[in-house]
């Protein structure tokens, strides 16, 4: 059944629309247009500012809304692009295929976008409706959030009149998020050496691993094949007497969980016997540490063409000593809310060239101390290494306020459709709602969605039943007002 004709239609329809387009982060323009071209022949208002934002007006519908607070309805329009190995999707050109499968829709080995394209249709299900009952209403759609926010750091407030802001940017149906962990990039930037090398010339490989998204997976224990690679060259230089390092290579995004790593080196033909016993152990060892959360976790040595150059034994080793000291993982859980993590951080990405290695970390935290205690221990491992480091993309979380009249009017249209008291939360990701409160310091705002797992993962998929609670729910909100 094409996802079109899943319930409810409006959303299931716009959603449909969406994957047709591409739109990975910083290709978000020929969605953009086709979402303004239709506001604009449906006669609603509609302009972007310099960044590509899209501002949608539409009057309040029903019997007594107009006298009610107007309502934002926000999310972004970007994706996350990863694919399994063997696709071969190109995610600017080609559409997102999505498919459904025992109550969830998931796309064909690559992100389906889930994240938030989801949220997005259900704002312009809602703004493009006759008769769905809201107060003044407002959608904001924005761009490049999976890439440091850049779409929301550009929000022009005096586009915008609403009181009350509902971010529809939450993976966890049934829950009510009130605030979000801040984040903050680094960049590690080691000089290299490279040089004539004799030898065979090995790829090493780390893969099989799930992943997942650098905020609210962190804590899943999956393992990060950047790190596992690193670790394993390690035991390379501690048990073989001659290896050079020529290559490495791991990860492609910022905020997600590396799922496969290479390496290549270079050693004596001599020494290929022990090269493959160190990597048998480190694999067992690393499917027993992690156990099912390893996925289908492999390490595997394959012989390659050789082209007569590698990185100087000190230069190798002094990468690999890098990468295995940079942190990953959790820092501290929180105290104020339980089972919360409060700070972490994520080796992203790692990649050399003819003459450095560069490294990306994310780093997350509810406050904003434990980021700056975090970035003086990055700054002191690049001094000791002689990396270089950048620092950027800071953006702050989102305090949580329970005392919110918008809280109290949604929780009780929560209860009603599930039967039960929604939860509250805090997210250890990063919502747009952190930076939208220093831009919109006197709009109330919450954020939920229906459940998506696997979000920046091939594995990503969205629970068709949540998505129309979400909707009745979202729908409820509306019709009560604030």
């Amino acid at each position: 059944m094409p996802i079109r004709q899943l319930s409810p239609q409006p959303v299931w329809q716009w959603f449909a629309d969406i994957c047709t387009v591409p739109h990975p982060t910083y290709q978000e323009a020929a969605l953009a247009a086709l979402i303004m071209e239709r506001a604009r022949a449906k006669g609603l208002g509609a302009r972007q500012d310099e960044k590509g934002n899209i501002y949608l007006r539409k009057p309040a519908c029903g019997e007594g809304m107009a006298a009610k607070s107007g309502v934002i309805l926000q999310a972004h329009i970007d994706m996350v692009a990863q694919k399994t190995p063997e696709s071969a999707h190109d995610f600017s050109r080609d559409p997102i295929r999505p498919r459904i499968e025992g109550g969830w829709v998931y796309a064909d080995q690559t992100t389906l976008g889930a994240d938030n394209g989801i949220g997005a249709a259900m704002a312009l299900a809602v703004a493009f409706a006759d008769d769905i009952l809201h107060p003044p209403l407002e959608v904001l759609l924005t761009v490049e959030e999976e890439t440091g926010m850049g779409g929301v750091r550009a929000v022009r407030a005096d586009y915008l009149q609403g009181c009350y802001l509902l971010n529809l940017d939450s993976e966890e149906h049934g829950s009510i998020y009130l605030g979000c962990a801040g984040g903050r990039d680094a960049e590690l930037t080691l000089p290299l050496m490279q040089q004539a090398a004799a030898g065979q010339r090995w790829r090493i490989t780390v893969g099989g691993m799930l992943g997942g998204h650098s905020g609210i997976d962190i804590h899943r224990g999956r393992g990060n094949a950047v790190k596992l690679l690193a670790d394993t060259l390690k035991r390379l230089s501690d048990g073989l007497d001659d290896w050079q390092l020529a290559a490495l290579h791991g990860g492609r995004l910022r905020n997600v969980i590396p799922r496969e790593a290479c390496a290549e080196i270079v050693l004596p033909p001599q020494q290929a016997g022990a090269m493959h016993t160190l990597l048998a152990e480190a694999e067992q060892q690393a499917r027993a540490e992690l156990g099912a959360h390893g996925g289908k976790l492999f390490i595997r040595a394959e012989n390659i063409a050789h082209d007569g150059f590698a990185f100087s034994t000190e230069s190798g080793r002094r990468a690999v000593d890098l990468l295995c000291a940079l942190p990953d993982g959790v820092i501290r859980w929180s105290d104020d809310f339980a089972g919360v993590v409060e700070t972490s951080i994520c080796l992203s990405v790692a990649g050399t060239n003819a003459e450095q290695l560069h490294v990306c970390l994310l780093m997350r935290s509810l406050l904003e101390t434990p980021k700056n205690a975090l970035s003086r221990q990055l700054a002191a491992i690049a001094a000791l290494s002689g990396a270089g480091l950048l620092l950027g993309g800071d953006y702050p979380g989102w305090k949580p306020d329970a005392s919110s009249k918008l809280l109290a009017a949604a929780q009780p249209v929560f209860a009603a459709r599930l039967g039960h008291e929604p939860k509250t939360e805090v997210l250890h990701a990063g919502l747009e709602c952190g930076l939208m409160q220093q831009r919109l310091p006197d709009v109330e705002m919450i954020s939920f969605g229906p459940t998506i797992e696997g979000a920046h993962t091939p594995w990503e998929r969205v629970e068709t039943a949540t998505v129309g609670e979400c909707w009745e729910i979202l729908l409820g909100i509306l019709a009560k007002g604030v």
